[in-house]
């Protein structure tokens, strides 16, 4: 089996989405401005390197908590339909129908929580889906806590190798494509890495190790 992994937030899809969902939550009402303000000071520490990650899920995940399990379903439909699929670019599109039609095995890794992310799996027709996996009570509602930690740098190594060995799957080759140096632990395991529209310090190293750059941008 040849594993091809994407990311999701500037890769395949060219927005931070966390972000997007907050705005769109906050248009509806749902989210406060200062909440949303709140969310908007993650996304700076994320670029600053200062985010603590535990602070930004914990948001996240009481976010989706204080929603209904009902209209948070359809929100999260009617978000990627208006905010989402209008930015996809068919470059992205083409490129995972690609790996498709050779018989490759395709899997969406990000650091979003796969709920949110869902969707975007699902438009792709991705195999399966690797994200943040908020834990959830016997009532199914989300707690304040990750199941295995962040899935974030080193953390996506840990979510790609808990899968594996749940799932019994064995790749005899993996890709991986994404945007982010935050993800320089998993692109340095892979056979082929792939920087897709990279930020700066990606784009340094992968020039230094002669990994292929490309854009997904139209």
């Amino acid at each position: 089996m040849k594993l091809v992994l994407f990311d999701m937030d500037h890769t395949l899809v060219p927005a931070d989405t966390g972000t997007l969902w907050s705005k769109f939550l906050f248009e509806r009402g749902l989210l406060s401005a200062e909440k949303a303000q709140e969310r908007a000071s993650f996304l700076t520490a994320y670029q600053n390197g200062t985010l603590v990650v535990e602070d930004a899920y914990r948001f996240e995940l009481g976010v989706l908590q204080s929603l209904d399990k009902v209209e948070r379903k359809q929100l999260l439909t009617e978000f990627f339909e208006q905010k989402l699929r209008p930015i996809i670019t068919q470059k992205a599109i083409d490129a995972v129908n690609k790996h498709r039609e050779n018989g490759d095995y395709l899997v969406m890794i990000t650091a979003t929580i796969e709920e949110i992310a869902a969707p975007v799996a699902r438009f792709f027709g991705m195999d399966h889906l690797i994200g943040g996996r908020g834990e959830v009570d016997e009532a199914g509602n989300y707690t304040s806590k990750l199941v295995l930690g962040p899935c974030m740098g080193r953390g996506k190594l840990v979510h790609l190798e808990d899968w594996l060995t749940t799932s019994g799957n064995n790749p005899t080759d993996y890709t991986f494509y994404s945007d982010s140096y935050n993800d320089l632990p998993l692109l340095e395991q892979v056979d082929v890495a792939i920087a897709v529209d990279p930020d700066p310090k990606l784009l340094e190293i992968a020039q230094q190790n002669n990994w292929d750059v490309i854009s997904f941008l139209n």
